[in-house]
């Protein structure tokens, strides 16, 4: 049985803050990029402390993207209370996949740097199949009665940011290949 959290405890505030400065990073990366492509020099071209902001980019997005994985599979450890079913398997199954993917992008990027597109594509998808799944899944239904029905939102309009910044990112690219 999910354990209640009294409404005093204020834990999805905190929650909220931490999702939203989670997303700085992808928006303040892909706008580095977006402006270095727009100046003449090439999207390749934008750093952040000397270090190339599309390999931050996608690094930072394989490590968010296996956090939230992470979370999946407690989750849907918490949402069961007679054991271990068909769905909380599947879960635990998928949240090891998500992260395996996570970790996969950043190996293709490091041997192939060409197919950077390929790789910001297969990072959006995961983020866009991870909120599917979670909200079609016990595992969501556990996070509402931990957090109240407002964690839908937040994860809802995250995801749609941080999407929107690897379809940026990826059309960026494609635009100087042309």
């Amino acid at each position: 049985m999910v354990e209640q959290v009294p409404p005093a405890t204020k834990r999805y505030p905190l929650t909220s803050l931490l999702g939203d400065l989670g997303v700085l990073p992808f928006v303040l990366l892909a706008g580095l990029m977006v402006q270095a492509a727009l100046s003449g020099l090439g999207w390749y071209s934008a750093v952040l402390f000397g270090l190339s902001a599309a390999q931050g980019f996608m690094a930072y997005s394989a490590v968010i993207l296996s956090f939230l994985a992470g979370a999946l599979w407690e989750r849907s450890r918490l949402a069961q209370s007679d054991g271990p079913t068909g769905q909380a398997r599947a879960l635990i199954l998928l949240s090891n996949l998500v992260a395996l993917v996570a970790w996969s992008c950043l190996l293709l990027f490091s041997v192939a740097p060409n197919i950077m597109i390929l790789t910001i594509c297969l990072l959006a998808l995961s983020y866009i199949s991870l909120l599917w799944v979670e909200r079609s899944s016990q595992a969501f239904s556990s996070t509402r009665a931990l957090f109240g029905g407002s964690y839908e939102s937040m994860r809802l309009r995250i995801t749609l940011i941080v999407v929107s910044g690897h379809l940026l990112v990826a059309a960026v690219m494609v635009a100087e290949l042309a």
